[in-house]
């Protein structure tokens, strides 16, 4: 088997991976999406209700759902139709690197990606060298 498509494969399985945990009558069923984790918990619990949902998106989408097959929580479970649809992320913290100075902190926000946080570590890099350049210059003179 060439190795591409061994590591496709692999890729592939944990992506689709479902994970279970909980105990009793209320469990926590993680999939790669909210119908592959909706489909395993009626196949494994019967017939339960879903009371949330949980997406992460860090490396790959995955979705928690929060199932029951208890009445009394049941009751109180939102509308199916309302966990079926994505729940919309919201913005991304600002990213602050570690040695920022002040002045960094104060000014405008870094965009949410490596690309961005690279330059911005790259920029602070060079202002840190011609710092140290122009400090050697001063003491030679």
């Amino acid at each position: 088997m060439p190795l591409g498509q061994g590591i496709g494969e692999w890729w592939d399985a944990v992506r689709d991976r479902v994970e279970v945990s909980g105990h009793g009558s209320t469990w926590e069923v993680t999939a790669g999406s909210f119908d592959t984790a909706f489909a395993y918990a009626r196949d494994r619990f019967g017939d339960p209700v879903v009371l949330a949902r949980k997406d992460r998106d860090r490396w790959w989408p995955r979705v928690t759902l929060t199932v029951t097959t208890d009445p009394e929580l049941a009751a109180s479970a939102p509308d199916l139709e309302d966990l079926a649809r994505p729940v919309v992320q919201e913005e991304a913290p600002e990213v602050i690197p570690a040695q920022a100075t002040a002045a960094d902190r104060n000014s405008e926000p870094l965009p949410w990606s490596l690309e961005a946080i690279f330059a911005h570590q790259e920029e602070l890099r060079l202002t840190r060298e011609r710092g140290a350049d122009d400090r050697s210059h001063a003491r030679a003179s």
